[in-house]
């Protein structure tokens, strides 16, 4: 049987009116779409309470994909509201022909998969069915509101509001008394709108918000113009963002700066508007408690500048949560309502709501009459919008059933069970945390792509494997839990605001660019962790990292990050030396840079009897980059951990001093190490050489020559080395394209150490003929690193001469973690095994070989 349609496209927001632009207009789709409003719109069409509107910049919130609609439009508010949010929407469906292939006023009742046929039954409520290969979701997150937990609101004689089903005409409040129950983001933006008409207002609070203001402002005539025109400009490296908007960069942590500074900073942005605040600030404010708590007292400080009474002011300060682990609301004029004569508040966390009356609100302290009840208490966000279609996939699998706990998804587009069946947006992506308009069009382009590879390839279906599924699901909790975001009781983010529902993970929380960048790849390698009518494709790279490491790669992929192989030296060099900013400070010690040769000697301040071993320490950088001070904590780290004296080692950079200089430089710190160290207070017969990235390279060459040169060490440390430029490994092939180093990045900087010298086994140590007599080693590799089968050669070639080895390989690890304590807590593991090695080689007791 041939389906009816090729797409069934459910919803007329941003999502539904994009995917039948992009499936129909640019595909060649035939599609039928559905809505259950009146006409374009979604959540905008339905939540029409005064004070409704948008929390990102209006030119952010917005299209990106068409040049003529961008330049056409001209906002009138830096933040719409939603009266003209709604008008865009419109304007869009007319301007690109979309309303012929929607039906209005119909919701979605079923979608049931009929597996021998390959496609979906749609039913809608009017009784009709429409078959599809496909079907794409775009019923959007905050479109099925939350069910009343009040009991007796049936009972209620006067008028029952809920701000996501507002009336279409205007709502007359002058001389009523008026409850709304809820003061999360909706609330905040209504309350001081009702205020302003009814003769009373009553606001009943469960929980107090870390809101401040929007700054919104109208635009005149000529900001119009210049924004639409500018667009380009405006919107340039929005996707670069961690929000997906081209907010200005934070500052590393709120620890790093005086009270004074931070003040500062928070005064600079707190009337800034949208969520500069949030991310504009302080870089670690969602990750570090002690960061939090200092913007979580500056917006407490702020409530209570702006609430005349100190009892309503303290009542209106949040004080069970950190900051920014709920959505961050945004207000205007919402503190100084509470100022207001006509305006109450009522905590109902220490004084529950009981019931509702036929004319009151009964809580367990008061009762209060009122004559309109308002309900701003949220939605069912992520999965009942999606639940309530009443879906059934292969084998008569229900989506309620597979998602009776945490839903399971892979990237949020898809999952399951579900064959052809997208989910823009969807449970476990990266919208809570990215600007819906530009992660609604991510996810319509990459369901537009893989439909279009099914069509090409004559493939007839795409989901997940379980596999990938349960992958994904640990990957976006793993993340979730580095955050503080679990730290809410009582936050949508987990599920936590509803009943009933189970607590856990539904978003993806390390922002935009990474999640962008695991999609692509996901793509880019065949549709990795998908199978194609059946055939099943393992996960890619990025979607096993450690949550550590995408935290960290979250903080790396900053607006301007190039890839390493794109980057020029000096760029190579700039972001290197920003992983300062990745690392715990290290501890006080004496600290003495020599001149001649030029290394840094961290000696211990700790009492010790005799002499110390010595730790000679070769930084990473790729023969290019790197410095003392990139490596001044971890050597601090190091020193304190093995209570050695580490001697870092300034080496020449290369394209400047290619190859031998580094060697060269490397050996010679060796050399005199041995001659001087006892002056102050290391062993010479104790020296291990250690190196990290390309500093382990060195540093294994280095032991080599040393051996035939008559040097005698005591042990070798090699944090995952490249041990040979054209080295064909499985690695290579497998991380070619990382994550964050490239064999493209590793060749070229291999390019700019050798400058065209031969190699040989002394810039590539796995192929040295003689590997007897070497000193005992230490070696890690990081499993997502395209170096580290060559590092792991390397251990196996040096067992294999009868050198003692103790190999430790890290799982959803990456080149270059070494560097970044204070996110990854391998880093730290490895200064313990450092510790430990140099302990046994030291004493010369046995070292286990793993």
């Amino acid at each position: 049987m041939k389906a009816d349609k090729d797409v069934v496209i459910v919803g007329a927001g941003f999502a539904g009116l994009y995917a039948v632009h992009k499936l129909r207009n640019e595909l060649g789709l035939e599609v039928q779409a559905f809505d259950a409003g009146g006409g374009p719109g979604g959540t905008w069409w339905w939540n029409r309470y005064p004070g409704a509107r948008c929390d990102f910049d209006s030119v952010y919130y917005s299209y990106s994909f068409s040049e003529e609609i961008q330049r056409e439009w001209q906002w009138t508010e830096k933040y719409a509201a939603q009266p003209e949010i709604l008008n865009y929407l419109e304007w869009v469906a007319d301007r690109l022909d979309l309303k012929r292939s929607f039906q209005f006023n119909t919701r979605v009742t079923s979608m049931v998969w009929n597996d021998e046929g390959q496609y979906w039954t749609v039913g809608t409520d009017d009784g009709r069915t429409c078959t599809a290969r496909y079907v794409v979701c775009g019923t959007g997150n905050v479109s099925i509101p939350k069910k009343p937990e009040f009991p007796g609101i049936e009972d209620f004689k006067g008028e029952v509001l809920q701000t996501s089903s507002w009336p279409h005409e205007p709502v007359d409040f002058s001389g009523k008394r008026v409850g709304i129950i809820g003061t999360g983001a909706t609330g905040i933006q209504l309350i001081p709108e009702l205020a302003k008409h009814a003769a009373h207002l009553t606001v009943f609070q469960r929980t107090a918000q870390f809101a401040s203001p929007l700054g919104n402002e109208k635009l005149d005539p000529e900001a119009r113009r210049w924004l639409a025109e500018n667009h380009k400009q405006v919107r340039a490296g929005a996707r670069d963002h961690f929000l997906g908007a081209p907010y200005d960069a934070p500052r590393p942590s709120a620890l790093a700066d005086s009270p004074e500074e931070r003040k500062k900073v928070y005064d600079e942005h707190y009337g800034s508007g949208g969520f500069r605040m949030v991310v504009s600030t302080y870089g670690d404010l969602l990750y570090n408690r002690e960061s939090n708590d200092t913007i979580a007292d500056y917006l407490r400080d702020r409530i209570r500048e702006r609430v005349t009474d100190p009892k309503i002011a303290e009542m209106l300060c949040p004080t069970d949560h950190p900051y920014a682990t709920k959505r961050a609301p945004f207000e205007t004029n919402y503190y100084e309502t509470y100022n207001r004569d006509n305006v109450t508040l009522v905590d109902v966390r220490s004084t529950p709501i009981e019931r509702v009356t036929e004319h009151a609100l009964k809580t367990t302290a008061a009762e209060y009459e009122i004559d309109v009840l308002v309900m701003a208490t949220g939605f069912d966000v992520f999965t009942r919008p999606l639940l309530e279609m009443g879906i059934v996939g292969r084998d008569g699998l229900t989506l309620d059933e597979k998602w009776s706990g945490v839903p399971g998804t892979y990237l949020g587009i898809q999952t399951a069970g579900f064959p052809n069946l997208f989910t823009v947006t969807g449970p476990q992506s990266a919208v809570a945390l990215y600007n819906n308009a530009l992660a609604i069009e991510d996810h319509v382009e990459w369901i537009s792509r893989a439909i279009g590879h099914l069509r090409t390839t004559g493939a007839t279906t795409i989901e997940p494997t379980a596999e990938a599924e349960s992958r994904w699901g640990d990957f976006a909790e793993g993340i979730l839990n580095q955050t503080l975001i679990p730290q809410s009781e009582s936050s949508w983010y987990m599920g936590a605001n509803v009943v009933g529902k189970t607590r856990g993970t539904y978003i993806f929380a390390a922002g935009a660019p990474v999640y962008r960048a695991i999609c692509a790849q996901v793509a880019e390698r065949g549709y990795a962790g998908f199978a194609i009518d059946g055939v099943e494709t393992a996960v890619p790279p990025m979607a096993k990292l450690d949550p550590e490491v995408v935290t960290a790669l979250s903080a790396i992929h900053r607006p301007g990050y190039k890839p390493l192989e794109d980057c020029t030296v000096e760029e190579t060099r700039a972001m290197v030396e920003q992983l300062v900013g990745m690392q715990v400070p290290g501890p006080d010690m004496l600290v003495d840079d020599i001149v001649d040769p030029a290394v840094r000697l961290y000696v211990p301040r700790t009492q010790t009897e005799g002499t110390r071993p010595v730790i000679v320490f070769l930084h990473g950088g790729g023969w290019v980059a790197g410095s003392l001070d990139v490596v001044d904590n971890p050597c601090r780290q190091i020193a304190r951990a093995t209570d050695a004296i580490v001697v870092s080692v300034d080496y020449r950079l290369a394209p400047e001093h290619p190859f031998p200089a580094a060697h060269d430089d490397a050996f010679e710190a060796v050399r005199w190490v041995q001659e001087n160290i006892a002056g102050y207070g290391g062993d010479a017969d104790k020296i291990v050489i250690m190196g990290e990235s390309a500093g382990g390279n060195l540093a294994a060459s280095t032991a080599l020559r040393a051996r035939d040169a008559g040097l005698k060490l005591a042990g070798q440390v090699l944090v995952y080395p490249p041990t040979d430029p054209e080295a064909s490994t499985q690695s290579r092939v497998e991380f070619a394209d990382g994550p964050f180093l490239s064999v493209k990045a590793v060749d070229t900087m291999w390019g700019a150490y050798l400058n065209g010298a031969e190699v040989t086994e002394t810039v590539a140590p796995l192929r040295a003929e003689n590997l007897r007599d070497l000193p005992p080693a230490l070696i890690f590799s990081m499993e997502l690193d395209p170096t580290r089968d060559e590092a792991e050669d390397y251990a196996r070639a040096l067992q294999d001469a009868g050198v003692r080895v103790e190999l430790h390989r890290f799982e959803g690890m990456i080149h270059g973690v070494f560097n970044m304590d204070a996110i990854v807590s391998a880093a730290p593991e490895m200064y313990s095994l450092t510790a430990q090695f140099v302990a046994d080689t030291v004493t010369a007791e046995p070292v286990s070989v793993r």
